[in-house]
């Protein structure tokens, strides 16, 4: 941030009195986002049996947001600062919330999918402005506390989100069946937009950086190549050209890496700035980050497909299971700033290697006679696990960025986790869900149970790697003095 901008910052900040309001205005919005990431993994078996969807289908539901948002994260950001960011958060919630009317009213699985890519790219708009305005409206002495709402509306919408999915589908609310899961965000945005046109005060930057198109048409062909066969070759028989795809994708993100070397030679404005990765904690966070995101999305799509598909368990009974989880990470997250200050690069590690024991520890007690007092307690684990890897990642991969590229790394490393979101669920059709293709002679029950346990093996060799590579992240955590002094 230059002089004048920390100059305007200050003088935003001093004139705007009703700035808590207009947060929590803000962070209703970011419910309505984070909510969805979690309700929808409950509600997808209802979704698949209600449209007719196939598998395949089911995973572009996840995938379309995830890769969408992931796709949109920077630009969104780049142009609120251009264009001012209460006007494109406004945009944003106006769009997210006709998407979801249009999610909600869906009569085949090629609408839902579309509206969900929409709802995607409405985020993509949205979340990036929340924390650009409350650095520009909040004086640096309560600017903790707001990120500090931030992270707890986060683990709110962790905790609700499989809860309302299993109610919303199990109690059949209004009739609506999983269509609910989405036309509950229509009040919320409704009302999110006409109080943020009267609360939020417009911002921008004074010395916004150009757009760079050609560099996310790039990286989003890149992503795209590799994504639509993982979820279509199987349905597909795995023909020539999508294996050319596979095969283009690194040469098309070549490509990008070009683009962007010569675009930062040019203006200084290339979509992600070349120069993150040469410092080694920025480049292996966001390797940590990718590789997890990957892991994650995919366990636990797998555990909820495996529950209600093929155990029989309701919604709600799911979405019940999933607290443990949720409780987990909650414990972790909460001490993690001061667990970072005192093991830095090894509370990933730890945090990875907890995560795959919860794993293992499911899947052993998964059968189909498995109750919650079963499965509970490993999800607890595996929650616990995740909290120590899931902040302290951003932490340790941001800690050395230089104040001018702050923005720029935090959509890296967030559009890092929503791509590896994409490619997690994309995986989920090569790994779990061809297998069951080859089991139809099997009971259902132990069709998903053996299909989930091979799947397992992908997610603990994930965690692990996970584990390994944090270790290449630097010894000490820049801002804490104390990183690695007790932990060797």
């Amino acid at each position: 941030m230059t002089t004048a901008d920390q100059n305007r910052t200050t003088e935003l900040a001093a004139t705007c009195p009703r700035r808590w309001p207009a947060l929590f205005v803000m962070l209703c919005a970011a419910f309505m986002d984070l909510l969805d990431v979690t309700i929808v993994n409950i509600a997808l078996p209802a979704v698949r049996d209600d449209l007719g969807a196939s598998f395949a289908s089911a995973q572009w539901v996840i995938t379309a947001y995830t890769l969408a948002f992931g796709l949109g994260l920077i630009t969104g950001g780049r142009l609120g600062d251009r264009y001012g960011r209460k006007q494109l958060f406004l945009a944003g919630v106006a769009v997210f919330t006709a998407a979801s009317l249009l999610c909600g009213l869906a009569q085949s699985p090629g609408m839902l999918i579309g509206s969900r890519a929409l709802q995607g790219l409405a985020a993509a708009v949205m979340i990036p402005q929340i924390m650009a305005t409350v650095y520009a409206i909040f004086p640096p002495g309560e600017r903790a506390g707001a990120s500090g709402a931030y992270g707890g509306v986060t683990g709110l919408a962790a905790v609700l989100g499989p809860v309302l999915g299993g109610v919303f589908v199990t109690y059949d609310v209004f009739g609506l069946g999983w269509r609910a899961i989405f036309l509950v965000n229509i009040p919320l945005g409704i009302a999110a937009l006409f109080a943020a046109a009267g609360l939020v005060p417009e911002n921008s930057a004074d010395h916004p950086l150009r757009m760079d198109l050609v560099g996310m048409g790039l990286v989003s062909v890149s992503v795209l190549c590799a994504l639509y066969p993982l979820v279509q070759g199987g349905d597909a028989g795995w023909p020539g050209w999508m294996v050319a795809l596979l095969v283009a994708s690194p040469f098309v993100l070549a490509l990008y890496a070009w683009h962007a070397g010569a675009k930062e030679r040019r203006d200084g404005s290339s979509l992600i700035p070349m120069r993150l990765f040469a410092g080694r904690g920025f480049s292996v966070g966001a390797a940590v980050l990718f590789t997890f995101a990957v892991v994650m999305i995919g366990f636990f799509l797998a555990v909820s497909l495996t529950l209600q598909i093929g155990l029989g368990f309701s919604a709600m009974k799911t979405g019940l299971l999933f607290l443990p989880w949720a409780i987990g990470t909650g414990v972790t997250s909460a001490s993690s700033d001061a667990l970072v200050g005192r093991f830095g690069r090894h509370l990933v590690t730890g945090g990875a290697l907890v995560m795959a024991a919860g794993a293992l520890w499911f899947a052993i007690a998964l059968s189909a006679d498995s109750g919650w007092l079963d499965l509970g307690p490993a999800l607890f684990v595996a929650g616990v696990g995740m909290g120590g890897v899931f902040g302290p990642a951003f932490t340790v991969a941001g800690a050395s960025v230089e104040a001018r590229d702050a923005g720029a790394a935090s959509g890296t490393l967030s559009a890092s986790l929503q791509i590896g979101n994409a490619a997690g669920a994309a995986l989920l059709g090569v790994l779990f869900f061809e297998p069951l293709k080859d089991a139809a002679g099997q009971a259902r029950a132990d069709m998903f149970t053996e299909a989930f346990r091979s799947f397992s093996w992908f997610t603990i060799g994930g965690l692990v790697l996970v584990a390994l590579v944090a270790q290449a992240m630097p010894r000490r955590v820049a801002g804490y003095a104390d990183a690695d002094a007790d932990a060797g």
